[in-house]
């Protein structure tokens, strides 16, 4: 079961003596950015609609919130969260009478999440865990290690790659592109069940 993960770091800080102390805190690590692709393709499992349909809902979704924002309106989206216009006031000189003058510009979005998106994400359970980083590989060491691993095993799949080099998903997927362009692999299998093989093996 996938989980919330965290990382504890020492930051300085001031205790009520004014003198300075370290304190612990705890800090997101996250393990990767969840993009439209991914998410186009998990919604395309959950219904019938097809994620190019998928995606060109979501571009009008985003076009149609951007609009109103900037007209001033606030869009409310059920399970998901209320969005507002952010504003920032900053001085802009005096007056002939010594008054200060400001100015008002919107500087971004305000976002309140939905209390049912609240509740199920603070269902969680967070785990510690050591912080490391996404990859220690470059992408030629990535892949001396997946030919190394094909040569062993029959197929692998991106999870196990993800796991198997320590890279996001993004970099497992952008990898294995480039090593089809390459014909070093070729896939086989459907969606979540897609594996990928040595292109040799599958011309034989």
């Amino acid at each position: 079961m996938k989980r919330v993960q965290f990382g504890i770091y020492q930051m300085p800080a001031k205790n009520e003596q004014g003198t300075s102390e370290k304190r612990a805190y705890a800090r997101l690590i996250s393990k990767e950015t969840k993009k439209l692709d991914e998410i186009c393709s998990f919604i395309n499992e959950c219904c019938s609609v097809n994620s190019a349909d998928i995606k060109g809902v979501l571009d009008a979704l985003s076009k149609y919130v951007g609009r109103e924002l900037s007209y001033g309106s606030c869009v409310e989206l059920d399970g998901l969260g209320f969005f507002s216009p952010s504003l920032k006031t900053v001085k802009d000189g005096v007056n002939e009478k010594g008054e200060e003058l400001y100015k008002v510009k919107v500087d971004g979005v305000n976002f309140r999440c939905a209390k049912k998106l609240k509740k199920k994400v603070c269902e969680s359970q967070p785990l510690k865990v050591k912080r490391t980083n996404v990859s220690k590989f470059n992408y030629e060491g990535r892949k001396a290690k997946l030919m190394a691993y094909l040569e062993m095993h029959n197929f692998i799949n991106l999870t196990d790659y993800q796991r198997f080099v320590g890279c996001t998903y993004y970099m497992a997927k952008n990898d294995f592109k480039k090593y089809e362009e390459e014909k070093l692999v070729q896939r086989q299998g459907y969606k979540t069940h897609r594996v990928y093989i040595l292109a040799t093996v599958q011309e034989e």
